[in-house]
């Protein structure tokens, strides 16, 4: 959120040229005192300055947080406020960095929602608005020659029809027969169509972790040269390590994350319950997140126990993480886990259920411990929680030395490489002039053939 306060609203200046009743007109170009700024746009369907939390909504935050000074972002959003003028670009403040951005409605704040049905959910009702302003969106992104950017493969095809070459993202991926809460994930025809479309059409196509990257190279090979890995990562200026509160003798765990059904949140009921029975001391569980607890298979068991934050923004995240001791991940699958990064930074060792990925940043008894997936797993992850917090008090684990883990998965030079792949979208790359070369020859070949005809006529 902007640092400015409530009464203060953000300003911003309608550009009454780039309104639904002058559509037509041409984008402003960059003026002398902007320098030669490259345009580059993002779709989301959701307000970065709203309360929704997740890797996609992160990303946004950061991207904006990190923009450097010669790109100038768009954001296609709704509005979540609903202090903008809609349909027309307005100048928004966020994080101290101003930004163009593009309402096409009114939303109420976005936490996350779980819709039973395709047309139920957030991403259908972006699309549908996309749709509906249709016919501005073209000429604007094409005259004002912007880069394009989008995390959901749903949107590929529109995103493609407005006619500029966009960068498409996947953060999360999922087999059929695992618990989802993305309703593209339960039906995997359709979902494997889009990703086709998107690894075809993007001009880049980024993953969360190599073994997404692999999968999709492996099913889509025509595309895998424009295939890579983009992994998340955890912001050091809000979330440092911090010595351990261990002025009582309690266990403090932590579950951050959203209330999907593959996160797995009646298994870490059940772990918790398992461990206030054989631990030598008290345990308490903060639970950062959206969703019902009292709906999920286990809580009530715990409940005694949990202290329930609710959602929280980045700062706030950062400080429940300093009064902790271990952070929980019991995920069916992810594709790089923001929180659990963002625990690694803070200096707090993560307790995980295996995951491929996560044995690039879990070191065990120094940074967390990896426990192998089976039938019933709690007693393992209770007896590995016991472990890391006595390393804990013995002091063999460090806060230091476990933020060092994730050295690599810093903000700077990750995003620096999508900003990198904007650049040279707006650069004219050699396979299109190779394709303009092509296209000439044939034109070239069938004047003279007509030339001939009409010679031999």
């Amino acid at each position: 959120m902007s640092n400015r306060p409530a009464s203060q609203p953000a300003p911003r200046r309608r550009r009454p040229w780039l309104t639904p009743e002058k559509e037509g007109a041409a984008a402003p170009q960059p003026t002398s005192s902007d320098g030669a700024k490259l345009n580059v746009c993002l779709f989301n369907s959701d307000d970065p300055r709203g309360g929704k939390i997740g890797g996609t909504s992160t990303y946004v935050r950061d991207f904006i947080t990190y923009l450097p000074n010669d790109i100038r972002l768009l954001l296609i959003a709704p509005d979540e406020i609903g202090d903008l003028d809609p349909g027309a670009i307005n100048q928004v403040v966020f994080r101290n960095r101003q930004i163009d951005f593009l309402p096409l409605y009114r939303a109420p704040t976005a936490y996350n929602e779980y819709p039973a049905s395709i047309a139920a959910s957030e991403t259908f009702k972006f699309a549908r608005a996309l749709v509906g302003h249709w016919t501005q969106l073209r000429p604007l992104l094409r005259r004002g020659s912007y880069s394009v950017e989008v995390r959901r493969v749903e949107l590929s095809p529109i995103v493609w029809s407005f006619g500029r070459p966009f960068i498409q993202m996947v953060h999360v991926w999922g087999p059929k027969d695992q618990p989802m809460s993305s309703i593209l994930g339960r039906h995997t025809v359709l979902r494997g169509i889009l990703e086709a479309f998107a690894a075809t059409t993007a001009a880049r196509f980024f993953s969360v972790n190599p073994q997404m990257t692999a999968m999709y190279k492996r099913v889509f090979p025509w595309a895998a040269r424009k295939m890579a890995t983009l992994t998340t990562w955890a912001d050091p200026s809000t979330f440092r390590p911090s010595p351990f509160d261990l002025t009582e003798d309690k266990i403090r765990l932590a579950y951050v994350g959203r209330a999907d059904k593959f996160k797995r949140l009646d298994l870490v009921f059940e772990i918790v319950a398992r461990l206030a029975d054989i631990a030598p001391a008290p345990v308490e569980l903060h639970y950062v997140g959206d969703g019902d607890l009292t709906s999920i298979p286990g809580y009530a068991r715990v409940s005694s126990l949990v202290v329930n934050h609710g959602v929280l923004r980045p700062a706030e995240i950062a400080a429940v993480w300093q009064t902790v001791h271990i952070g929980l991940l019991t995920s069916e699958f992810e594709g790089m886990p923001r929180a659990l990064l963002e625990a690694l930074s803070c200096g707090r060792p993560v307790a995980a259920l295996h995951l491929p990925q996560l044995e690039t940043v879990i070191s065990h008894g120094l940074s967390g411990a990896l426990v192998p997936r089976s039938a019933s797993p709690v007693l393992e992850m209770a007896a590995a929680i016991l472990e890391l917090y006595a390393g804990i008090r013995s002091g063999r684990i460090e806060p230091a030395r476990v933020a060092e883990s994730i050295d690599a998965f810093r903000p700077e030079p990750l995003l620096g490489e999508v900003y990198a792949e904007h650049r040279r979208l707006h650069q004219r790359r050699p396979a299109i002039q190779e394709l303009e070369r092509w296209r000439l020859a044939r034109r070239l070949q069938t004047s003279v053939r007509r030339l001939q005809g009409q010679y031999e006529a």
